[in-house]
């Protein structure tokens, strides 16, 4: 077993013993929202004010949240290489135990209503 391996079974032991059975899925959705933030700024995706959040995850598919309908757009366009860019940025860290196979986006709503 590898350093790596030992530090990601430590973890999810102590996340176990200290928060309860919903520690390693939280733990690896969390990681999967990093990875998922990574690929994005690496692809130049968030610049602009900007900005997706991966939302939920509903067996292997992301659920991708756009803050514009044209990012929404770009990023449904680039799905396929920013998921595996993500499922690389997971490779190896602790508690990541999702692998990504494909995303759906969606554009968020704004706060309110817009009237003429």
């Amino acid at each position: 077993m590898s350093r790596a391996e030992e530090a990601a079974s430590a973890v999810q032991r102590a996340l176990l013993a200290c928060v309860g059975p919903g520690a390693a899925e939280a733990l690896a959705l969390a990681q999967a929202r990093l990875a998922w933030q990574e690929a994005v700024g690496d692809a130049g995706l968030d610049r602009g004010g900007m900005s997706s959040r991966l939302i939920a995850m509903r067996g292997s598919t992301a659920q991708v949240e756009a803050s514009e309908p044209i990012l929404a757009q770009e990023l449904t366009l680039r799905a396929e290489a920013l998921t595996a860019a993500a499922n690389r940025h997971m490779a190896g860290r602790p508690g990541a135990t999702i692998v990504l196979h494909g995303v759906t986006v969606s554009v968020a709503r704004s706060g309110g209503s817009r009237s003429l």
